[in-house]
């Protein structure tokens, strides 16, 4: 089996300044997969797939940006993005009596390269105390190799137990690059010489030749315990070892090259528990502890003789126990299907992007203690023969439970900025002490990107149109609460509002043919709702924010062979 995908379109978005539009498509992938069964025993999938992407990038307006079109930015520096992926797996399978014998094998490379305005603003719109900044470029080349083997069995092991069992390998090595520019002189980008370097002189902005390297290992089990036809039980561990070993080498070299390894172990597991009521109702109580492990950042604070650090050069791991309770039900005779949920979320080191009082150093560091409580709500109901409803709802509510002292860096970069135009210099201890005056005590506040609401509901129409054929349609309603985008919860900068996106697809395959045509709407009320915004942590703290797509009308022709 063989596809191959094309994507090419004008963007969303005008850069006023330069003429350039973004949000545009430009990409190519390509996909292969072979089957090779010799024996009724043993099957084996091979899949190779290739992805290349050039394009302008994603528009990220920036908050100070005064055009009062939503599809409208200026920016004074091209924006350029450009991703090649390769991805190979094998999946061998082999059939014994009593399991199955699996065995997963991945590798994948990716090459990133993005270059872009990183004040997100043209120089006459930026605030007198801020600082032009491109990114020229950032690249990023990973490499990782996956390897998993499981066994899972065939028949129950005495007559109740279902079971899988195996090993998963991780290996990821990154290159990562980054320069960046600074405009002090309000004059255009100078060029970067050694001297400048070495002096902390020049247009010079954060510069990094980095290489991480990640080794996990992981070994589980899980089980299914069946009681009877009403109970049973699920549980499972997982003990992996994570290993962490990165080379550190920012400005060329100016402060020599820093080794920083971490590593841990850590047991997780899961528990459920699962009745039928009957054929029609199902409950369930679960408990999970999971965890992502730490690692190592590019950027951290180097002293704390002039202010007290925030960034360490490795960040922990973050462990989460989750709780959650739900109901699976069908009503009305098998015309409405239910499914919901409650959830509580207790976090332990939740990890997030943090900044340090020293210009320039920032990466990520953890939590103590947050929290989440949700529910969730999926309705699928036949209200005729030919017309279903369907609703997704979910809630959510977050709090930072703990004390836990960052740095805003929106704070920080105006009040180091504000010395830097009265003529400070930038690596001073007096910038370094004002942007040390921004660091708050988070406890309280709500957790980044969880909004309180979000819904969909949709309508699917499908009917026969005597001497037409089969139409199929669908009417879809989509809301997303507002939510906070970082953890801060800053009124000036963070808070993220709701949107509402009305999508519509009308179907028509004629009788008696293999193929069909379609009509599909998205965004039909053209909404400019902000899908993510992000605020720079390493260096000028602008914000920006990508839109989701604006009105569209695309008509799709399909055939089957």
């Amino acid at each position: 089996r063989a596809s191959v995908i094309s994507n090419k379109r004008d963007g969303f978005t005008d850069n006023l300044t330069l003429g350039q539009d973004l949000d545009d498509a430009n990409s190519m992938s390509a996909r292969v997969r072979v089957l090779y069964e010799p024996s009724d025993d043993f099957r084996a999938n091979f899949t190779a797939q290739y992805f290349d992407e050039d394009r302008n990038g994603a528009a990220q307006k920036g908050l100070l940006d005064p055009t009062p079109d939503a599809r409208e930015l200026r920016q004074d520096s091209l924006a350029e993005y450009e991703l090649t992926s390769e991805l190979y797996s094998a999946v061998l399978e082999w059939d014994f009596e009593s399991f199955t014998l699996k065995s997963l094998t991945s590798y994948q490379n990716d090459d990133v390269l993005i270059t872009r305005d990183n004040d997100r603003n043209d120089t006459a719109a930026l605030s007198v105390f801020q600082i032009p900044s491109l990114y020229d470029p950032e690249t990023n080349k990973q490499t990782t190799i996956t390897q998993e083997v499981n066994l899972v069995s065939v028949d129950p092991l005495f007559g109740k137990l279902d079971w899988v069992a195996g090993l998963f390998y991780l290996d990821t090595e990154v290159e990562i690059s980054i320069l960046e520019r600074l405009d002090f002189g309000l004059d255009g980008f100078d060029p970067i010489t050694d001297e400048d370097i070495a002096s902390y002189g020049g247009d010079v902005g954060f510069i990094s030749d980095s290489k991480p390297e990640r080794d996990s290992t992981s070994i589980y089990g899980q089980g299914t315990w069946n009681f009877n036809e009403e109970w049973r039980v699920v549980f499972g561990m997982r003990y992996t070892e994570d290993e962490v070993y990165s080379e550190v080498t920012n400005f060329y070299g100016r402060e020599g090259t820093d080794i920083i390894e971490t590593s841990s172990e850590k047991v997780t597991g899961r528990l459920v528990v699962e009745h039928d009521f009957n054929e029609s109702t199902m409950a369930y109580g679960s408990y999970t502890r999971g965890f992502k492990p730490g690692g190592s950042n590019l950027t951290y604070g180097r002293e704390d003789v002039v202010a007290p650090i925030v960034v360490l050069p490795t960040f922990e791991e973050e462990i989460v126990d989750a709780y959650e309770i739900g109901l699976k039900t069908d009503l009305a005779d098998g015309r409405v299907r239910m499914n919901t949920a409650a959830f509580y979320y207790n976090y332990e080191g939740l990890q997030y992007q943090a900044t340090d009082p020293e210009v320039f150093q920032g990466g990520v560091g953890n939590i103590p203690e947050s929290e989440i409580f949700g529910a969730e709500l999926e309705l699928s109901a036949f209200l005729s023969e030919s017309l279903v409803l369907d609703v997704r709802l979910a809630w959510l509510d977050t709090e930072i439970t703990g004390d836990h002292l960052a740095l805003d860096n929106v704070q920080s970069e105006a009040a180091g900025g504000a010395l830097v135009g009265a003529g400070a210099d930038l690596f001073s201890p007096e910038v370094q002490q004002a942007r040390s005056a921004a660091v708050q005590n988070v406890n309280g506040n709500e957790l980044a990107k969880t909004p309180k609401f979000t819904g969909n509901v949709a309508l699917n129409w499908n009917t026969e149109i005597a001497s037409w054929g089969e139409l199929n349609s669908s009417l879809q309603y989509t809301y997303r609460g507002d939510f906070k985008h970082r953890i801060f919860n800053n009124d000036a900068t963070d808070v993220v509002p709701s949107y509402k996106v009305i999508d519509l697809v009308v179907g028509l395959r004629p009788e008696g043919k293999d193929w069909k045509v379609e009509l599909i709407g998205k965004n039909l009320t053209d909404e400019a709702g902000i899908n993510a915004r992000f605020t720079d942590v390493f260096g000028v703290g602008a914000t920006g924010d990508e839109l989701i797509g604006p009105r569209q009308v695309m008509a799709r022709f399909s055939m089957d062979f």
